[in-house]
């Protein structure tokens, strides 16, 4: 496809939208996003890029939603499990798709994660609420026509963009050498995803729609273990490292009891809400079983390479690519929007 889309993504200004928004926009795409915060200090940035528009609103809210499907051809749709819980993100999904294809969107573009829960015979070790709410609505859509509006599907993974500048950043020690903490075990691995190939994909999918219509994509860069990111870490930045594997019930006492999905609670105690305790025991377990890509969680790294050869393939490349420091700051990309005021 040759021709400027005029693209609209919902879901905020958050990580992963803004770098599917700037890809987008240096393709020559026309971008407008839903944000709750037009005046933030990243909607502002976004704002002053060319060829984006930051535009304030409610992503969960119809006439909103109408009134900024209007005139669009491509949407790009990333829901805040953490932000509105599993409940409303199915319906949402699912609701925004349907605005979508009354208005006249030509292509849908959905930003999910895999059905982890199913895959493991719904054993609540592996069940994570915000995981597995995307996932049901990848089922909903499974179920729909692509003759009027074509849909397909961008399964996402942990963002290294995030966890290794913030969470998973390693620690310096007195001796000069940093360890790297995770708690995935000792053969547990993540496939981590870099967002700026992310965004890549998803502006590939929306010029060649034809290619994916009704089709899913699972993007990463690898099946990466703690030895491995240490390993990269050093041959990037020349400093010592280690992985000292954790375990799942290491966090379960330091987690925190804090209820996630309260943004748009309607004003109960709603039992299908969970804590950050509940949501990330069973996340991290999912990849301490991932031994390799065999896993809950698995890729189609071939299927990545034969659409974009010069993908980002190994922690190593990301982080030369990004030009990771032993000592830098950490850098929190995420916008979650727990509650009302975050």
């Amino acid at each position: 496809m040759s021709s400027s889309l005029n693209a609209l993504i919902l879901g905020g200004a958050g990580a992963q939208n803004s770098f599917v928004a700037r890809e987008l926009a240096r393709g020559g795409h026309l971008v407008r996003i839903l944000s709750r915060d037009a005046t933030s200090e990243q909607s502002l940035a976004l704002s002053a890029t060319p060829q984006i528009v930051v535009v304030q609103g409610d992503t969960y809210n119809e006439q909103v939603l109408l009134s900024n499907l209007l005139g669009i051809d491509a949407v790009f749709v990333n829901t805040n499990g953490f932000a509105i819980g599993e409940k409303s993100e199915i319906y949402w999904g699912i609701r925004i798709y349907e605005l979508a294809y009354r208005t006249g969107v030509r292509h849908f573009i959905y930003s999910s994660l895999p059905y982890v829960s199913k895959k493991g015979g719904f054993d609540p070790k592996y069940r994570v609420p915000f995981v597995d709410g995307k996932a049901k609505v990848v089922e909903y859509l499974r179920s729909q026509p692509t003759d009027q509006m074509s849909w397909s599907i961008l399964e996402s993974s942990p963002y290294a963009d995030y966890f290794l500048h913030k969470d998973l950043r390693p620690v310096r020690q007195d001796d000069g050498s940093y360890t790297f903490e995770i708690a995935i075990g000792e053969k547990g691995s993540m496939p981590l995803v870099s967002l700026d190939d992310l965004g890549w994909f998803v502006r590939y999918i929306f010029e060649h729609p034809s290619q994916f219509r009704g089709d899913l994509v699972s993007v990463g860069i690898e099946h990466a273990t703690g030895q491995m990111i240490a390993e990269a870490f050093t041959k990037v930045t020349g400093r010592p490292a280690r992985s000292i594997p954790r375990q799942g019930k290491d966090l379960k006492r330091i987690s925190p009891d804090f209820t996630l999905g309260t943004a748009h609670s309607p004003g109960f105690v709603d039992p299908t809400l969970v804590t950050i305790k509940e949501m990330f025991v069973p996340w991290w377990n999912i990849w301490a079983e991932s031994h390799g890509n065999a896993g809950l969680w698995t890729r189609d790294y071939q299927r990545l390479d034969s659409i974009k050869p010069d993908r980002i393939r190994s922690v190593e490349e990301w982080m030369r690519f990004v030009k990771y420091e032993a000592d830098a700051e950490p850098k929190d990309i995420l916008r979650t929007g727990l509650t009302p005021g975050l």
